[in-house]
């Protein structure tokens, strides 16, 4: 799930999961799951896992594009090509962010390339750009 929050791009080729998840950048969102503060929901269609929503806390020395501070989870969502645009992800964001509320999470922060249109699924939701720098991708959801 997380090759296809990367996957935003249909006609963008790609190496393959098993090389991708090598990469350090992206192994931190799942190597060790279960860690205090690790929170996440999973979508599933007939069985199958079709979407996926879910936060880690990151320090500065181990953290992907989106951190901000250790008190401020991380986001990731994805949900698979075949299953978008029918309430998945929505559901995902609803659950994930009344989650974060009883956990006693004050923010959420997550990373989005600017031409993703996930930005403006974000954006829905009340997720902000952080600009502060040029080539930002962050954004923060104050709960």
């Amino acid at each position: 799930m997380l090759v296809a929050a990367l996957l935003w791009r249909p006609k963008r080729r790609w190496w393959p999961t098993s090389l991708l998840l090598l990469f350090p950048q992206l192994r931190i969102f799942c190597r060790g799951w279960g860690r205090p503060g690790d929170t996440g929901f999973v979508a599933e269609e007939e069985g199958r896992p079709v979407g996926i929503a879910w936060y880690r806390f990151f320090t500065e020395n181990s953290h992907g594009e989106g951190y901000v501070d250790e008190e401020t989870p991380e986001l990731v969502i994805a949900v698979v090509r075949d299953a978008r645009g029918h309430g998945v992800g929505r559901a995902l964001m609803i659950a994930i962010h009344e989650r974060a509320r009883r956990e006693g999470v004050a923010r959420i922060s997550l990373s989005s390339d600017v031409e993703n249109p996930a930005r403006r699924f974000a954006e829905s939701f009340g997720y902000r750009e952080l600009h502060e720098s040029r080539d930002d991708d962050r954004m923060l959801l104050e709960l």
